[in-house]
């Protein structure tokens, strides 16, 4: 856990889990053990990370000047990201949104969606699972 983060009350954040600088933690998020949270990312209220979640954000990370384009992904309140997936720089994850295990996610997924896979698509609404 690095130095000038914004982190709620009652956070909880597993063993082996790397959270960088400046990165802001809402209330009552979980960060499951072995997670990478990059600079800059921004964990809204209720967010959930399984095992294993690699978040990102730099584009082209060894390119001069790298450093002043840094973006980590948001998750908006209630997200939730499956174990040994990875969220790409600047994606923002909508509001209880579900990304399914192993999923490599490119591009932002809307509020309620549920997507899986390499690219990440839209497979489904939370309101549609059958549980």
């Amino acid at each position: 856990l690095r130095e000038e983060n914004e982190i709620g009350d009652h956070v909880s954040i597993g063993t082996g889990s790397v959270i960088e600088h400046h990165v802001t933690i809402g209330d009552q998020v979980r960060i499951h053990s072995q997670v990478f949270v990059p600079e800059f990312s921004i964990l809204e209220a209720g967010a959930w990370l399984g095992p294993n979640v690699v978040l990102t954000n730099a584009k082209y990370p060894l390119s001069p000047g790298v450093k002043k384009s840094l973006q980590g992904p948001m998750l908006k309140k209630g997200a939730k990201v499956g174990a040994n997936s990875t969220l790409l720089p600047g994606v923002v994850i909508g509001e209880n949104a579900l990304v399914g295990a192993g999923s490599v996610v490119t591009k932002d997924v809307p509020d309620h969606a549920v997507v899986i896979g390499n690219p990440a698509r839209v497979v489904n609404t939370i309101s549609e699972l059958p549980y």
